[in-house]
């Protein structure tokens, strides 16, 4: 199926094009709200600037796709794979990505705030600048998220929940973690240089060689999280 056909498709009240192959389409800034596009092939397809909330990509393939500037509110990215693909300056408000696999997809500027990223795969992917206030990015007696090796720098994680989370070796400096829970987290070498973690819930997370050097550290209880200074 081509864009436009696609495109007439919608406009005549057609909303489900599950399974469909839409590989390599031009669909910038395209509406198509509420549609039905899980499992759908949709790798190197340009739908940046375009109208997504609601849509439904569950188990959808959006490797090298573009994405970025749409809005994307609501959205179920359930077990997508989104790797490679850009989401810069993405609307991912209140989005689903459970289990979502974006590794060194770039998010950069992106709002994810309210998202469920609980199991998603952020292997190498670039965060900065992105918001994830009040994301949920772990579920009691699961996996949490993967991180390692994201780049976090300037990011919004304000009362998210990152309980568990490998964080080891991450880059967040000057990130907002106020409030975060980071109970049990593996903070490991990470960079923390200049991050707000006023309030954070830090008991029994491991911040050994972490760099805190700068970091907003009031109301913390330093008696339950394992840490030493870098040398």
């Amino acid at each position: 199926m081509d864009a436009q056909t696609l495109l007439q498709q919608y406009i005549e009240n057609k909303f489900d094009f599950s399974g469909q192959a839409l590989f390599n389409l031009d669909l910038e800034g395209a509406d198509l709200i509420g549609v039905n596009l899980s499992s759908t092939d949709l790798r190197h397809t340009n739908l940046s600037l375009a109208y997504l909330n609601r849509v439904d990509l569950q188990d959808s393939n959006l490797s090298l796709s573009n994405l970025s500037g749409a809005t994307l509110a609501q959205a179920n990215f359930s077990r997508a794979n989104l790797t490679d693909a850009s989401l810069h300056g993405a609307n991912l408000h209140r989005a689903i990505l459970f289990k979502a696999n974006l590794t060194l997809a770039d998010l950069t500027d992106a709002n994810l705030m309210e998202a469920d990223l609980r199991e998603i795969k952020l292997r190498s992917t670039n965060l900065t600048g992105a918001c994830l206030r009040g994301a949920n990015l772990r579920e009691e007696n699961r996996n949490c998220a993967d991180l390692r090796g994201a780049i976090l720098r300037g990011v919004d994680l304000q009362g998210a929940n990152l309980r568990g989370a490998d964080l080891s070796k991450v880059n967040l400096q000057g990130a907002n973690l106020r409030n975060t829970n980071l109970r049990g987290a593996n903070l490991t070498a990470a960079n923390l240089q200049g991050a707000n973690l006023e309030n954070a819930l830090l008991s029994e997370a491991t911040l050994q060689e972490a760099n805190l050097s700068q970091a907003k550290l009031q109301g913390q209880n330093w008696s339950g999280p394992i840490y030493s200074w870098p040398s």
